[in-house]
């Protein structure tokens, strides 16, 4: 028998989990470091919890912020975390002390927030209908182009497994990739829904190691690109996506 219908209507998740950690607040965000030893959890009450996750006990637990993390990110060696919450607040940490090194306050609140994997003293933020903006430590700040044509300010954003690259995607399924030392726009594609329709960028992830990112897009679709690719198609191009993951039956 083939063991596909066999198994056919196995779940495709697991069903059974490796364990709980019992956070002290309600958990809104989290990431690991580089190494994967250290988790961060942003929570619901302004805290951020750092987890070893050798031993799976509570590290450090730092009072952040007074409104909810909404996202947190490691710098590359792991002693510094960067925060950002609903209140309009980025913040800086020092993981060791628990002191706060930085904090920018920012006219609307912030989606995403991620340190540059290989410079310290670079982070990029995505504040809500605004573009991305590329700040510096010691206070400078540039601004992300967004596409001229578009000028939708739905935009996510976020650099490429090095930092060579910056990867934006806006309402309208249109993703740029910018050089992050110039912002020079190198290439640039569409997402589509079949022939005529967009759909819009809700995330863009990279992989931890090789080429392959994948985009989260409104038609609750994820798409696997190879990055070279993307780069080798120029502007305007139109790469083929290595994989399309959807759930057929309950989207």
């Amino acid at each position: 028998m083939n063991l596909e219908l066999l198994e056919s209507f196995v779940q495709n998740y697991p069903e059974e989990f490796d364990g709980v950690l019992d956070c002290i607040s309600v958990a809104v965000t989290c990431t690991f470091n580089r190494l994967g030893t250290l988790l961060a959890v942003g929570c619901n009450d302004g805290r951020i919890v750092f987890w070893d996750f050798l031993t799976r006990g509570i590290a450090k637990v730092i009072s952040a912020h007074v409104h909810p993390v909404c996202c947190v990110s490691f710098n590359r060696r792991g002693y510094k975390l960067v925060s950002a919450s609903i209140d309009n607040t980025v913040a800086i940490w020092d993981i060791l002390t628990g002191e706060c090194d930085q904090k920018y306050r920012f006219p609307s609140p912030i989606l995403k927030v991620q340190f540059h994997p290989r410079d310290d003293g670079q982070f990029l933020v995505c504040p809500m209908r605004h573009a991305a903006v590329l700040v510096t430590v010691d206070g400078g700040h540039r601004i992300i182009p967004p596409e001229e044509e578009d000028n939708d300010l739905n935009i996510v954003a976020s650099f490429d497994r090095r930092g060579d690259h910056i990867y934006t995607g806006n309402g309208r399924g249109k993703v740029l990739v910018l050089c992050s030392k110039t912002l020079e726009n190198k290439a640039s594609f569409k997402v589509t829904q079949g022939t005529t329709s967009v759909t819009a960028i809700k995330t863009i992830e990279f992989s931890r190691r090789g080429n392959s990112f994948l985009l989260n897009s409104a038609d609750r679709i994820i798409r696997v690109y190879d990055s070279k690719t993307v780069l080798e198609c120029g502007k305007d191009g139109d790469p083929e996506p290595l994989q399309r993951l959807q759930d057929l039956v309950n989207k």
